[in-house]
């Protein structure tokens, strides 16, 4: 068994990825033609995709766990659905208000704790404090988010003659968002920022001797994460239609880390490939036992924390 996994890694680390990426690239725009039924949950994989990159930004390369992605990506929601709904502006317009109105949040929530290096371990508690009271936050304020109703029903514009609200249509706009978010943060992290990055969670002490403001560093991550899971939640409230509390809830957040844990962190394309492929299981599952996703969400985060802690991508590339 073990000879025949090392011949599979051996494969894997031989195959050209310049060939791969292209034929996964034309798998992705070829799926609204291959399997038009399934348009929508196709988009919608590619959103949490793309949430789960974002994340992997701020868990995997500046090593902070972090329980509050699911407020991010809420709060890019309500803010396209709140202006939409609520004051009847454009839909166009919620995106950078999201964005911004998330990086303001994430920069006043996470200031305190990295500038002050509380520690790991009370850094989770601080996210996992943020993330409750944004989640109580939703049902409160029924003036401000409708409460358990959410906001909506709306849908997308048109755009150039295409109407968005089509199922095709916004998938193609959903993969371009992912397409240009991917690859910036892929030259992001290519990038000498993205190099003392990973030597700042490596050794953060010994980058602060060598002259390095890690706390900045450590700040940037944070705050591209924040702005890019904001972007993907009003991606996805375009989709659906509706802002409501599950967009904030702890089982979105816990949904994301699984994803990256079992994609591998630090890898970017190990979570976005693993949000999309459990994604599509979790409506598999829903249609033949209720309940079953959870269930293997959570052997899968026993298996790979306890035996494979580097993810299907540290497998596949033979890390032990």
């Amino acid at each position: 068994m073990s000879d025949r996994m090392a011949n599979v890694r051996e494969y894997v680390r031989e195959l050209p990825r310049r060939p791969l990426l292209a034929v996964g690239a034309l798998l992705l725009l070829a799926v609204p033609f291959l399997f038009p039924s399934q348009s929508g949950l196709a988009t919608e994989a590619l959103i949490f995709g793309l949430f789960a990159i974002s994340v992997d930004i701020v868990l995997g390369y500046a090593g902070l766990l972090t329980l509050a992605p699911a407020a991010f990506f809420g709060i890019g929601a309500y803010t396209v659905a709140k202006l939409v709904v609520d004051y009847g502006q454009s839909f166009w317009l919620g995106f950078p208000l999201g964005i911004v109105l998330a990086v303001a949040v994430a920069f006043a929530v996470g200031y305190v704790p990295i500038k002050r290096r509380i520690g790991n371990v009370y850094f989770v508690l601080f996210t996992l404090a943020f993330g409750a009271i944004v989640y109580d936050f939703t049902y409160v304020t029924t003036w401000l988010t409708g409460g358990s109703d959410g906001l909506g029903f709306f849908s997308p514009p048109e755009v150039l003659g295409i109407d968005l609200g089509g199922a095709t249509e916004y998938y193609f706009f959903s993969l371009l968002v992912v397409a240009i978010c991917g690859y910036g943060l892929y030259v992001l992290i290519r990038s000498d920022y993205g190099d003392v990055l990973h030597a700042t969670r490596q050794n953060e002490l010994r980058m602060r001797y060598l002259g390095y403001d890690t706390n900045r560093e450590l700040m940037i991550a944070w705050l591209v994460s924040a702005a890019i899971s904001a972007l993907a939640g009003a991606v996805y409230v375009g989709l659906v239609g509706i802002a409501s509390p599950s967009m904030v809830s702890f089982g979105l957040t816990g949904d994301v880390i699984i994803w990256i844990i079992v994609g591998g962190t630090g890898t970017l394309l190990g979570p976005f490939a693993s949000a999309i492929g459990l994604v599509f299981v979790q409506e598999f599952l829903q249609n033949v036992w209720q309940g079953g996703y959870r269930l293997l969400l959570g052997v899968l985060f026993v298996v790979f924390v306890f035996a494979l802690p580097d993810g299907l991508m540290g497998l596949l590339r033979g890390e032990e």
